[in-house]
């Protein structure tokens, strides 16, 4: 994998009171409810993370996705904590972050620096006939959501082709950037089949492989083209990465 030339170090240092809010305390627990999932609860002086690895953790106090977050090998993907962390008072919503950042320094002893990387993506295209795109007629909204036959489905309301790409990257694991060209905000809805055995192998390109034969229903590529006129080409792009130097297991509560 090749790295671009554009490399940018900081320290993570905790925000000095007066200048930007803090978490008082915080409960780090080892999660023992041996559930799959993830989650993250906000509330107006309180922050509550469930059953999250410190990687998830770094994708939530940055604001990157899976395979933005490099080098987080071991416990770091494999140890699920519960995070408990109280405000003195309330703070905005985009102000979270940031507080988390400086509790994962101060409890993880965390140490990163920013990249950019050249990695296997997508850019997201104009099919041959045209786009078939619905003008958007409700508020902004991204959900996804699955059938119970296990198809994928994503629904979007009053959304620009930049924010319908960038939503696109959490089904296909890759980073999407939008190419099409398209100016204004839409509804799109489609529904696509999940293949394993194709999210299991890759080309020797390194890309990902084509949808298997044994599919019951389109692929998310053959979805998008026929039912939005978009399409996907690969493509190896810039992706801003978060690199983990160093963490340790959190100190005691």
């Amino acid at each position: 994998m090749r790295v671009l030339r554009l490399t940018i170090l900081f320290a993570i240092s905790i925000p000095v009171r007066g200048q930007s809010p803090v978490f008082e305390a915080a409960s780090i627990k080892l999660s023992t409810s041996g559930r799959p999932g993830s989650g993250l609860n906000l509330q107006p002086a309180r922050i509550r993370i469930i059953n999250s690895t410190l990687k998830f953790c770094v994708q939530m106090a940055w604001d990157v996705k899976d395979f933005q977050v490099a080098t987080a090998a071991g416990w770091m993907e494999s140890d699920r904590y519960d995070i408990e962390a109280v405000a003195a008072e309330p703070f905005k919503h985009e102000e979270y972050r940031t507080m988390l950042q400086a509790l994962l320094a101060d409890r993880f002893g965390l140490v990163i620096h920013r990249e950019t990387r050249e990695k296997t993506g997508y850019t997201l295209v104009v099919a041959k006939n045209g786009p078939k795109l619905p003008p958007a007629i409700e508020d902004q909204s991204v959900m996804f959501s699955r059938t119970p036959s296990g198809d994928r489905t994503l629904e979007a309301t009053s959304v620009s082709m930049t924010r319908f790409a960038d939503a696109l990257s959490f089904p296909l694991g890759a980073i999407v950037v939008d190419q099409t060209g398209i100016e204004g905000q839409y509804n799109v809805s489609f529904q696509w089949t999940t293949d394993p055995q194709s999210d299991q192998r890759t080309s020797k390109s390194g890309e990902p492989a084509p949808p298997s034969d044994t599919m019951a229903g389109p692929s998310i590529f053959t979805a998008l083209q026929e039912k939005l006129g978009l399409r996907l080409e690969s493509r190896r792009v810039p992706v801003d990465v978060i690199v983990i130097e160093r963490a340790n297991r959190p100190t005691d509560n």
